[in-house]
This record gives structure tokens, sequence and C-alpha cells, in this order.
């Protein structure tokens, strides 16, 4: 290959010139050091990739075609399709991890926490040890033994639910001259003509949305303590109880959500069978809104069905009233949400990306040379982000402010800075190409949280919003009527909003249901206000003592 210039030329070269194009050299020689190794990381996904069909092809010849025992042919080691990333990873590789993830604080073990433990329940019953009158006298000296120390030893019995009858009797009078009848004023029931009572529908309610219990293996439970109770009637009990009793609980809490300035929003599938005119496998979607502990507002998240994963479901949901900050992950309908909405992205989810770009390299790569990898190097990058953020957690909104000016903008200018020079050198279809583009294509929300110390780097309060809603669909799977999702979405946002609150969700429940059913058909609202999740007047015995 010809030279660019020829010694002649570089000779007549300033000294400026030639500084110039040293540096140009060595932007060309780094770019091409880039794109080196982006397809060397390029190829190593492949092979993982073509690794793990090969074994998914493997799988299913063998469990269709195969003898049923569990062994293998000799030699031959399964890779587990759904934890092969810590089946493979090794010391070394968990030691890699270690640098880019904060690693968890361990607690030290503290005296007495045993005492502590025990100390919110009620001893029911003392065994006490002494020696007997007669044996208390020394058979050396004949001297009465005296008392030096008593040992006191605590533990926890569990007493498995039971049932018991409430009874009410209505005396009813008649005048024995004029006939005339008088019934004293009763208390309305919960349900009209049902056994169900507040404390019987709060222990479903909170089997099936807190603890993730369908009602048909609630019903088999019940079964075991002789109690005859249908799948169908605690579906009809939850949903009128929701409709009836919860919804204008709902309605006050939208009501201080949209007044609040920041805000969290997120979305996972439902299927619902009774949707019409739509095939069963269709998927509907449960979207969810809640405010943070940073938000400056009462913590709460609110759950709404609906049909579609449309866009129109939260222009529809916060309407013109809420004005502010929504942090969200990429998804493209929360930015059209129209004027006074300003959009904040989530980092984990871009970190995620770059995660699952290196999980595909470590297999074949060695520490040494996994630190040279794009996806490496972008999850340092980041991690020192979260470091900043686990550092700030106690501090006010205006200390984080200052704070995230002075650390963390500089490191995400230099992150982006960094990953625009790839911009143009990456594949799309690889792992590593998706997870830059989805970056830099999210780069303007990203940075926001860097506006504002009210707002948070991720959108991962959603997240954990939702999770309890995740357990208990893959253990019921399906909704079958629009009702019942509905009444979901009203149980789910006044249990979460409760956790929340560090209230005791049965416990609250049951309060709640009680004093509604007292307040009648048409509740006063500053009556409704007492009853919120985070009201201060609601009784001690609704709240928990173990803020975990």
């Amino acid at each position: 290959m010809e030279p660019i210039f020829t010694d002649k030329q570089l000779n007549n070269m300033s000294r400026e010139d030639l500084i110039s194009l040293m540096k140009i050299v060595q932007e060309q020689t780094k770019k091409k050091d880039t794109e080196i190794q982006l397809l060397k990381d390029k190829q190593k996904e492949l092979e993982f990739l073509n690794a793990m069909l090969s074994d998914r092809l493997t799988l299913a010849q063998r469990k269709q075609f195969g003898a049923s025992s569990e062994k293998y042919a000799e030699g031959y080691e399964q890779m587990n399709l759904f934890n092969e990333a810590e089946a493979s990873a090794d010391a070394e590789t968990e030691e890699l991890f270690e640098e880019i993830r904060p690693s968890s604080y361990k607690r030290k073990k503290r005296k007495g926490k045993k005492e502590e433990d025990l100390s919110n329940f009620e001893t029911v019953e003392t065994r006490t040890y002494k020696v007997e009158e007669e044996a208390r006298y020394c058979p050396e000296c004949g001297k009465k033994y005296s008392v030096v120390t008593k040992e006191t030893v605590k533990r926890l019995r569990f007493v498995p639910a039971k049932f018991e009858v409430e009874e009410e009797i209505t005396y009813v009078y008649s005048c024995p001259k004029c006939g005339a009848m008088k019934r004293p004023e009763k208390e309305p029931s919960l349900i009209r003509g049902s056994i169900a009572t507040p404390s019987l529908v709060a222990g479903i309610m909170n089997a099936k949305y807190v603890n993730g219990m369908p009602l048909a293996r609630q019903e088999r439970e019940f079964a075991r303590y002789d109690l005859d109770l249908s799948t169908k009637t605690m579906a009809n009990w939850i949903i009128n109880c929701a409709d009836r009793y919860l919804k204008p609980l709902y309605q006050l809490m939208k009501e201080e959500l949209l007044e609040s300035r920041y805000i969290h929003c997120d979305e996972s599938r439902i299927q619902v069978l009774g949707e019409p005119e739509q095939k069963g496998t269709t998927q509907n979607w449960m979207w969810v809104y809640l405010t943070d502990e940073f938000s400056g507002s009462p913590q709460m998240v609110l759950f709404d069905y609906e049909r579609t994963r449309a866009g129109y479901h939260p222009v529809n949901f916060l309407g013109n009233r809420f004005h502010g900050y929504l942090t969200c992950d990429g998804y493209q309908a929360y930015h059209s949400l129209g004027e006074g909405i300003i959009i904040s992205g989530c980092l984990t989810h871009a970190r995620r990306r770059f995660d699952a770009a290196l999980t595909a390299l470590k297999k074949d790569f060695t520490k040494e040379q996994l630190k040279e990898t794009v996806a490496y190097q972008a999850m340092s990058r980041i991690g020192i982000l979260y470091k900043i953020e686990e550092m700030l957690h106690d501090k006010t909104p205006e200390e984080k402010y200052e704070e995230r000016q002075k650390q963390s903008r500089p490191v995400m200018d230099a992150m982006f800075e960094w990953l625009h020079t790839m911009e143009g050198s990456v594949d799309r279809s690889s792992l590593i190409g998706d997870a830059i583009l989805y970056t830099l294509n999210q780069e303007v929300y990203l940075r926001r949280y860097l506006e504002d110390g009210h707002l948070s780097i991720d959108n991962n309060s959603a997240e954990r919003a939702l999770k309890n809603f995740a357990v208990g669909r893959r253990n019921w799977l399906f909704a079958k009527s629009v009702r019942g999702a509905d009444a979901s979405a009203l149980v789910y946002s006044i249990t979460e909003t409760a956790l929340l609150n560090h209230l005791k969700p049965y416990a609250y429940l049951t309060y709640i249901l009680d004093e509604l059913r007292k307040m009648g058909a048409f509740p006063k609202e500053e009556e409704l206000k007492k009853l919120l999740p985070w009201s201060e007047n609601l009784p001690e015995y609704c709240r928990t003592k173990l803020k975990k």
C-alpha cells in the first residue's frame, strides 16, 4: 500500500500540522479498534446464540423421541436454558461482576434480636421449672439452695386460621292494642343476605392479591377447615366490595396523584377471557401509576385495567390535571402525552441491554477479555452513576440536585460522548448494537433525572409495584371477566398502597370495609379521607412495626 504522504511532504509540514495529523491517525486507529472489538463481540454473540439454539433443538428432540429417564449420554452436559447464566458462572466471573454492581450491605447480627422479634406478640403460656422443696437442700452440707439467677427462654407458636360465627339477634315488637310494629335500628351488613363479614372478605382479598393465592386454591384450603365456600361466591364478594366500598377511596387517591408533580408509569400484560369481541388468547393490559418516596406526595400505587396498550389510555387517565415529570421506560406511547408532561427515562432498561450483551460473551471470554468489551465498559459507567445515587439516598431533593451536577453529570456526559463515537459502527442486529442505539435514542430522557432532585434515575419503583401482580398472575393466569379485572385493579391499588405506607394489608382491609359498611351508601368525603392509607387517623393495629 502506498503511503498517504511522501517523506518530502512530511518534512515540509509544520510542527502543528504534524500534531494534527497524529491526532487524526490516533482517532482513526481508535475507531478501527472499536469496530474490531464490536465485530469480536458480535461473533461471540452469534456463537452463544447458535449454542443455545442447538441445545434447544437437542432438548426438543429428546423430549419428543427420547426416553423418559433423566439420564444423558455419557460426556453430555445439559445446558439449562433458564439459569444458564448462573450455571456457567465461575468464581472469576462472579468477582468480575462485583466490580460492576454495587455490593450489598452485610448486616451484623444484633444482640437481643430474638427478644425484639417476639416483643410484638402476647405471651399466652408460661412454664416454670423449679426444684421441689425437699430437693432444695445441698446433700453435702445440708444448707438450703438460694436462687442465683433465672433463665428465661421464649419460643414462638403458630396458630392456624380458624372460623368463628357471629350471631345477630333482632327483637321485633308489636303493640297488643293497635298492632303497631317496632324494630330496633341495625348496622348495615357488608353484603345483603350474605354470610360475608369484613374480616372474611379481607382475608380472601389478602390471600389472592397480596400472597398470590388463587380463589380455587383458597376454596380447597377452606374445605380442609370444614367450610364450603365456592370460588364463584368469593369472586362475587370481591367484585361487589371493590365496586361498592373501595372505588370511592380509589377516586380520592387518584385526585391526590394528579396533583403530584412527579410520578412513575408502567404496564403489564393480563389475559381477560370475557372481553367482548376478542379471542380468549388476546393480551390485555394493566397500567400502573405511582408516586414514590421522593415525589413529595403521599405514596400510592394506582392500577388501571385497559383492553389495549394504546397510548390514549394514559392520556385519558391523566387527563388535563397532571402537569410534571413522568418517569417511564422507552415505550413510545408515553412520549405523546401532551403539553405539561415531561418524560424522564429509566437507566435500568439501558443497563439490562448491556448486561444481555455481556452475558452472551462471558462463557468464552476471560476476565481480562471481558473488561475490554464495550458492554463491560458501559456497565461500569452506569454502575458509577448508581453508586452516586446510593450515596445520595438520604439527601434532600435540593442536595441531590447539587451533588448530581458535581458528580453525575460529568460521568453522564463522558458516557454519551463515548457512545456517540460508535454510533455509525454498530450492527443493530447484535445485542451490543441494540444496547448502544437504544441508549443513544433515549439520551434526552435518561439525562432528565439530573434536572430535579425529586426524580429517580430509573423506573424500578413502578416495576416493584407490579411485582405482586406478576406473581399473582402466574398463579391465577387470567381474569374471567372485565368486572373481575376492574375489581382486581381496585384491590391491588389499595393493598399495594397499604404496603408502601407500612400497613398490614389484612388488618387495613378489615378496618376500612367495616368502617365503609357503617357509613352507608353516601359517605362524606371528609370521612373517607380518614380511611386513606396515609391517614394519621388509622388505628395503630393496622400499622406494621417492621419497616423493611
